[in-house]
């Protein structure tokens, strides 16, 4: 039967789909080894024990079945994408040919794309299918990435690689965030692993010295499970000892209780959703602490500031522990570098600084606390995991709450054309939005471009049509000056400018800086604050490291408020709404395990910054908006 591309199937083409996926369900059931469930009678449930042949015939039923057009629509959908995780290439072709890609939303764009990712899959041998479909990156959705993680899984299993193919569905655990199919997920895991100890694939194995620790885990655990004990009480003790090696292990969770009617003496590991942790974060082992920085390559520059500025707050702490270790990770995989930091038995690991590597770091089983020096795109589902970075993103939510704290509630947004400039502008109207605000309106500039006549001419004809406190300008320090030069000689030198500490060098240029008069901006107390305490520290940092703390002044202090989280952690550890001073801002530590900053407020008087009003722990404990609801790891 041809179907096409323009046409939806009707539901007596989707009832013939469902008959002909029920009558080759139980044949494709047989190829993935579905026996170990009783047969699902939800598609959801069958989803959930992997058995993909008969969520596919259940899904197409329930489509056939449904007068709710939409409702319709999306079951032939997920009938289609399970048809081809199934492995039927024909009948997935068929489906998902009635879904042009550009009726689909993102989401589902990109389920789409991994379904015909899949379908072409079909036949190729599993080593080349392994290459032509790489681990997900860190921005994939979760419904995307835990998919690509169990495809892995497969095509592992297929070259009876088994213990590779248990490491894939560990890590399709971290990205799954339906308890029933994190059961089922885990139910998988440990018979893969009975399967791996009688075919001599066990912790002790060659095949398992690669392995992450959660994968060594359920092979011991599953070992346990293999031998004959001589008393029940033998074996208990042989499990409570696989848990003081394994703490915190997902098998806590359910398979100790099923498999072995155990009682988990630890706490079962709960899962996070976005914006939330569970769990009882690490302690670390002693209070040795390791910083890893790329020391070499295109951001040698950018560590040394914050190593310089790590080793500056470290020196004048008078408790200081044993000088910290520092690791060069720019030839170093996430892996590497964890594997190094269990090998020197370090407590505390500060680092990475690129962002793929903590991504990737957040995802590996660790008990070290960590504090990644930047944020990932997706939530971090590990307790002891802390995410802190000098995000464009925090800086225009606080141009968002200051505002809003000072009645200005109506806001104009010019912001540079491209990826920065929309996250920018994203995150300040999500801020400005939950605050009681609004943008009025909004417009891009290129920043290439010497004139940027045509959308502030725009923007201001909507500030006089319809009235707005301020306009929010994101901008480095060039184009500000040209646009607030502008704004004044499109006589709208009474319109307040608000900006992030982008648009200062962060070094005094009155001679240049002239034309930014009256622009207010948020930027670190280390860079605007005042007072004998930070002049004299500013000037010993200068002493002491020179180039590094005079020009890189931000990231210097970035590295001081690192060591100051690692001291925190080492003393009595970090929790939810923790709050304390640091030179980048007052810091808070959201539920998620990122790390807010409050920013100072400044203006350019005479072409200078001067200080308005400082941080204030006070502000930040008060700040419900603020405190309610994490970052959320998904916007775009």
């Amino acid at each position: 039967m041809t179907v096409s591309k323009k046409l939806s199937l009707g539901p007596i083409a989707v009832l013939l789909i469902a008959l002909m996926l029920a009558g080759c369900a139980e044949q494709l059931r047989q190829a993935q080894g579905q026996f170990g469930n009783a047969q699902a009678g939800t598609p959801e449930e069958a989803v959930a024990q992997g058995d993909y042949a008969r969520a596919a015939e259940l899904y197409a039923q329930a489509s056939a079945s449904t007068s709710d057009r939409d409702r319709s629509r999306q079951l032939r959908f997920e009938a289609g994408l399970a048809a081809a995780q199934a492995g039927d290439a024909e009948m997935a072709k068929q489906i998902l040919s009635s879904f042009p890609p550009s009726t689909l939303n993102d989401l589902e764009r990109a389920r789409y794309k991994l379904a015909r990712r899949e379908v072409n899959l079909v036949g190729t041998p599993p080593a080349a299918a392994l290459e032509q479909l790489p681990p997900p990156g860190s921005g994939t959705p979760p419904q995307v990435a835990e998919r690509v993680w169990e495809k892995r899984a497969q095509l592992h299993f297929e070259q009876n690689n088994l213990i590779a193919g248990i490491g894939a569905l560990v890590q399709r655990g971290v990205w799954l965030v339906d308890d029933r199919m994190l059961r089922g997920n885990d139910d998988n895991i440990y018979s893969k692993a009975l399967d791996a100890i009688t075919r001599g694939q066990g912790p002790q194995s060659q095949a398992a010295q690669d392995a992450d620790q959660t994968t060594v885990g359920w092979l011991a655990l599953a070992e346990i499970g293999q031998r004959r004990w001589n008393s029940r009480n033998e074996r208990d003790q042989a499990l409570a000892a696989w848990e003081e090696r394994f703490p915190q292990h997902p098998a806590t969770r359910s398979i100790l209780d099923q498999r072995f009617d155990y009682r988990a003496r630890t706490s079962p590991v709960e899962r996070s959703r976005p914006g939330q942790r569970f769990g009882q974060a690490p302690r670390p082992q002693n209070d040795s602490v390791a910083l890893a920085l790329p020391m070499t390559g295109n951001f040698s520059s950018a560590a040394k500031a914050i190593r310089d500025g790590f080793m500056f707050a470290y020196e004048n702490d008078s408790s200081k522990p044993a000088r910290p270790q520092v690791y060069d990770t720019s030839a170093m995989s996430a892996s590497e570098l964890l594997q190094r930091a269990q090998s020197d038995r370090v407590g505390i690991l500060v680092g990475p600084l690129d962002k793929p590597k903590v991504a990737e770091l957040a995802r590996l089983d660790s008990q070290i606390p960590t504090v990644g020096l930047n944020y990932t795109d997706t939530p971090d589902s590990r307790p002891g995991f802390y995410q802190f970075a000098l995000a464009p993103e925090d800086e225009a939510r606080e141009v968002a709450r200051q505002a809003a704290a000072k009645g200005r509630t109506r806001a104009l947004a010019l912001v540079p054309s491209g990826d920065w400039g929309m996250r920018v502008f994203n995150a300040f109207r999500s801020e400005l939005e939950k605050r009681g605000g609004q943008v009025v309106d909004q417009a891009t500039y290129e920043p290439s471009e010497p004139d940027h006549r045509d959308p502030i001419q725009r923007l201001l004809q909507s500030y006089r049509r319809g009235g707005a406190d301020y306009i929010f300008v994101a901008a480095q320090p060039a184009q500000a000056r040209l646009i607030r030069s502008q704004l004044r000689y499109y006589r709208a030198r009474n319109l307040a400018m608000l900006t992030t500490s982008h648009a200062y060098t962060g070094s005094p240029d009155p001679g240049e800086d002239i034309d930014l008069n009256g622009v207010e901006f948020v930027d670190m107390p280390w860079v605007v604050g005042a007072g004998d305490f930070l002049d004299s520290r500013r000037a010993e940092a200068i002493q002491r490291y020179g180039t590094t703390a005079e020009h890189y002044e931000r990231l210097f202090a970035m590295g001081m408020d690192a060591w100051k989280l690692a001291d925190r952690i080492a003393e009595r550890g970090l929790r939810p709404d923790d709050l304390f001073e640091g030179m980048t801002g007052v810091l808070k530590v959201n539920p998620d395990g990122t790390i807010r900053r409050y920013l100072a407020w400044a203006v350019f008087r005479d072409g200078e910054p001067e200080l308005v009003e400082m941080p204030s722990i006070s502000d930040a404990k008060n700040d419900d908006a603020g405190s309610s609801t994490a970052r959320d790891p998904w916007a775009r």
